[in-house]
């Protein structure tokens, strides 16, 4: 009878334990609250994350989500093409897992929001489902255009078509599938559809879109296959764009249009 009380005590403090373990708050300021654990390995640098994902605003306005895509969207781990906030919180996930982040503004979209999406100085919640995880893939390289002619529009805009496309032309509010890599003029890769190993689709939208990128799809067709040469006024101008894209950057871009919808 004397070890029922410690046994109580003991399976009291353990539930006690778990459950302080479901929520927590880290150092940087994000809030974790673990849904299920999953299992297998953490994901790791270079990798390519699958993921499941719903944003919302605080007071329970949704404002971003996964589930009308056919899939999950696919990430590199660890190379600056998520939050902040989200990428410290897959961190330490494992495959099959799900979690609640709670994202400050400094781990979300900071000072300058998501314009027209997210304000500034916002805090946001994500509900995460970590769906796959796969090895890093090859480092794209740039098509070669040597001996290929340079178009120079007036915008200042230069082009190299490496196949026409027979399709039609996208408009201004057409959705395009497209695969694409962009490179620094040191050769540098900021970013890939590679990486991901999926075509990324999105609305031909003025206000979202980089003027070089505008430019340069609605004089291609379905099925072209286009270099973008982008001087920094027609790309992301003085700004530059987070750790991948320094102030003042000409843009190359290697597209191919698969389709117009």
């Amino acid at each position: 009878m004397r070890r029922l009380p410690v046994l109580v005590s003991f399976l009291m403090l353990a539930v006690f334990c778990c459950g302080r373990h479901d929520s927590w708050t880290t150092e940087s300021g994000l809030q974790v609250t673990e849904v299920h654990q999953g299992t297998g390995a953490v994901p790791k640098q270079g990798e390519i994350i699958s993921l499941h994902y719903t944003g919302w605003y605080l007071d329970g306005d949704q404002f971003d989500t996964t589930a009308q895509l056919e899939g999950p969207r696919k990430f590199r781990f660890g190379k600056d093409e998520l939050l902040p906030g989200l990428e410290e919180g897959v961190a330490t996930m494992r495959k099959g897992g799900k979690r609640i982040l709670i994202l400050p503004p400094h781990l979300a979209f900071g000072e300058e929001g998501r314009p027209g999406v997210v304000p500034p100085m916002t805090w946001v919640k994500f509900e995460v489902e970590l769906v796959d995880i796969e090895p890093a893939p090859l480092q794209p390289i740039p098509w070669n255009e040597a001996g290929r002619e340079i178009i120079a529009t007036k915008s200042g805009l230069q082009i190299v078509d490496f196949a026409v496309g027979t399709g039609e032309f996208p408009e201004l509010g057409s959705t395009v599938v497209v695969h694409y890599s962009g490179f620094l003029e040191d050769g540098t890769v900021f970013d890939s559809t590679i990486f991901r190993r999926n075509p990324v689709e999105f609305q031909v939208d003025a206000e979202k879109l980089i003027p070089g990128w505008v430019e340069g799809l609605l004089s291609m067709r379905e099925g072209g296959m286009r270099k973008l040469i982008i001087p920094p006024f027609l790309g992301y101008g003085e700004k530059g764009f987070g750790k991948k894209v320094p102030p003042n950057s000409t843009l190359i871009y290697d597209i191919q249009l698969l389709e117009v919808r």
